[in-house]
């Protein structure tokens, strides 16, 4: 007979199992302690996780004398056999994947160029499906539990719905419901700076305490805001659109169709555009340049391009204004400046710190430490990775019956 254990102890594995995720190995002390739980208790739950492997336990290095050092310390880890997880990454017309086991271990990548921006719902839900597929069967391993899917724009992560995105035609996209018809496995999305500002706190400690602001820019500026290291969600749950805020209101035109915002003067495309007008250099054939193209801009201006150097001062004294907003109006104990656009990062400073410092009551900008992240492919993805391994442990976190 089937036997219904108490909800408490379900919700106990969970947090059990994501302060794993968090914190990496521990051992069963070091677990009560994150936790606040006895010994005891530690130990009754984690023996029933390890009796259904979905921990495993292993020897912690100890070097100590061998007559002092009493019993070796004993971590508890994820087993890695449990099935796999994908994280998906949507810019202009390319796709970024990635499959990590149950451990949360890197297991395959890829990076595909596919026509997304002219694609209506239905054809762009079955190009990503077929995408996800033939890189799992490709990657082979354990089954598939969950995927995790980041894109730029208003994401309503509640109802799972891509509301509107500048690198996606369709608008009020069902995503999250579509993939899951299509997959037969869960689907989490996320706004794509939320998802690198989580990624970014969980590889430090120090900023999943307090209220932490991660401005992202690269192929557009976003947001992503943390509070104790949980993102901060808005009515429909979805994250900010800072980088729409208006600055300017006779300034550039950005991709939402207004002019002046943030964005407009500190993405890639923006930059690039700009550039292209200095020196008539040649026209990039989508709207979002590469990679090669935006590091030719910065090498130009590193070799001295006055124009091009000031082309960077002012996108510095825009960041710098943008990061005054987020003090004056957020408070936050940190702000990370994160994303492929801190490649400039040494251009842009000496305007960005001017402008933070004279536009900002210099009480509140003490207040806040700033952090500079450079970007990678893997943390384009890595955030809604770990929001998938989550969303597994969900399912990990329930008592079988007996």
């Amino acid at each position: 007979m089937a036997i219904t254990l108490p909800a408490p102890r379900e919700a106990a594995r969970r947090r059990l199992l994501d302060v794993l995720r968090r914190e990496g190995p521990l051992a069963r002390v070091e677990i009560g302690q994150h936790l606040g739980m006895s010994p005891a208790s530690v130990s009754d739950l984690t023996a029933g996780l390890l009796d259904e492997g979905v921990l495993v336990s292993e020897e912690a290095g100890d070097t100590g004398p061998v007559l002092i050092r009493g019993r070796p310390k004993v971590r508890l880890s994820f087993a890695s056999d449990l099935g796999c997880v994908i994280g998906v990454w949507t810019g202009f017309n390319r796709i970024e994947l990635r499959l990590v086991d149950s451990a949360g271990r890197n297991q395959a990548s890829r990076h595909v160029e596919r026509p997304l921006r002219s694609l209506g719902a239905e054809d762009l839900m079955d190009v990503l499906a077929e995408t996800i597929s033939t890189f799992a069967q490709d990657a082979g391993g354990p089954p598939v539990k969950a995927i995790g899917l980041a894109c730029q724009g208003y994401v309503d992560t509640r109802d799972g719905v891509v509301a509107w995105s500048p690198v996606l035609g369709a608008r009020d996209l069902p995503l999250a419901a579509g993939l899951n018809q299509r997959l037969g496995r869960p689907v989490v999305i996320e706004n794509d700076a939320s998802a690198m500002a989580f990624a970014i706190a969980q590889r430090d400690p120090a900023l999943r305490s307090g209220r932490t602001a991660c401005l992202m820019i690269g192929d557009g500026v976003g947001l992503g805001f943390l509070v104790q290291g949980e993102l901060y969600r808005g009515a429909r749950s979805g994250g900010s659109e800072f980088g729409h805020v208006r600055l300017r209101r006779s300034g550039p035109q950005c991709r939402c169709g207004g002019r002046g915002c943030i964005e407009a003067f500190l993405a890639d495309y923006a930059l690039h555009r700009d550039a292209q007008l200095i020196d008539h250099r040649p026209a990039p054939a989508v709207l979002i340049p590469s990679e090669d193209a935006m590091n030719a801009i910065v090498a130009q201006a590193r070799a001295g391009d006055t124009a091009l150097l000031n082309l960077f001062r002012e996108a510095g004294e825009v960041l710098g204004d943008a990061a005054g907003i987020l003090i004056q109006t957020l408070e936050p104990d940190h702000i990370v400046i994160c994303g492929p656009g801190t490649r400039a990062m040494d251009l842009l400073r000496p305007s960005f710190e001017a402008a933070l410092e004279s536009q900002t009551i210099p009480e509140l900008r003490s207040l806040a430490t700033i952090h500079v992240v450079e970007s990678s492919m893997d943390i384009l993805t890595e955030g809604v990775v770990m929001q998938a391994l989550r969303e597994m442990d969900l399912d990990l976190a329930r008592l079988k019956a007996a």
